[in-house]
């Protein structure tokens, strides 16, 4: 993968979206809470992963309503009355759906890994209907910080291995700022009632949040390798994930809401 093409980083398996669904699913159902997705709707799920924010948006739009999952692996994704799916390269192929035709549009982690991002989020405001929503997020980078680890040495190798996964992504052009940059592009598309939550918190060693760290850092073993961290400090570093006296930073999510207007 050069600088210049980017896709998502990470498989597409449960050790992976697990964990993220477990600390991200609760946001995004905040947001989706605050933007009233109705019984009947229609609703676009980009980035579908393993599902969930997709059962949780059927539930919400009913037996009558319709959820459309897009996702570039869709081996986890299973098609009902409600639920449609489509497998997509969307840096090739476009969101699949008629213009004005969704009342909601959603995707979490999906964007700053695109390298067309800019193209894929306007197919998303074009499907939406006037007075439709977008609900999306995205991580931001923000300095990663141990609050408590065994002794420092651990400490230091807890972030350096952080800084280092997010400078591999972003070595790979994945847009680590695109989560701050997104208000003012929904607001020069025209976007109305534009709204972020930045969203921080502390992951305790066991947690679903150190999980991912921990999964992160697997599938991104021969990338950190060869920045320098040894085998053994990675085993470390999983072991620490694990620990309960560990606490650190989480990463930091932006979540947006915006409106098209009537």
């Amino acid at each position: 993968m050069t600088s210049t093409e980017s896709s998502y980083q990470f498989r597409n398996n449960h050790s992976q979206l697990g964990p993220l669904q477990a600390v991200l699913d609760p946001i995004t159902r905040r947001e989706l809470a605050a933007v009233g997705v109705k019984p009947g709707q229609r609703a676009l799920d980009v980035g579908a992963g393993a599902g969930s924010i997709v059962a949780h948006l059927a539930g919400l739009v009913g037996p009558h309503g319709k959820v459309t999952a897009v996702d570039a692996d869709t081996r986890l994704l299973h098609p009902t009355a409600v639920i449609d799916v489509y497998q997509r390269d969307l840096r090739r192929e476009p969101i699949p759906g008629e213009p004005r035709s969704i009342d909601l549009a959603t995707a979490r982690c999906v964007l700053e890994h695109l390298p067309n991002r800019r193209d894929v989020l306007r197919q998303m405001i074009d499907l939406l209907r006037p007075g439709g929503w977008l609900v999306l997020g995205e991580i931001v980078h923000t300095p990663a910080l141990v609050h408590r680890a065994s002794n420092n040495t651990d400490s230091t190798l807890i972030t350096d291995v952080i800084e280092n996964i997010l400078a591999i992504l972003a070595g790979r052009a994945v847009n680590l700022s695109w989560g701050d940059e997104e208000p003012n592009v929904l607001l020069a598309a025209g976007l109305n009632h534009v709204h972020t939550r930045w969203h921080s918190e502390t992951w305790t060693g066991g947690g679903p949040g150190c999980a991912l760290y921990a999964d992160n850092a697997i599938q991104l073993r021969d990338h950190l390798i060869h920045h320098g961290f040894t085998p053994q400090q990675l085993d470390r570093f999983g072991e620490l994930m694990t620990d309960p006296y560990t606490v650190v930073r989480s990463y930091q999510f932006a979540s947006t809401r915006a409106q098209k207007p009537q």
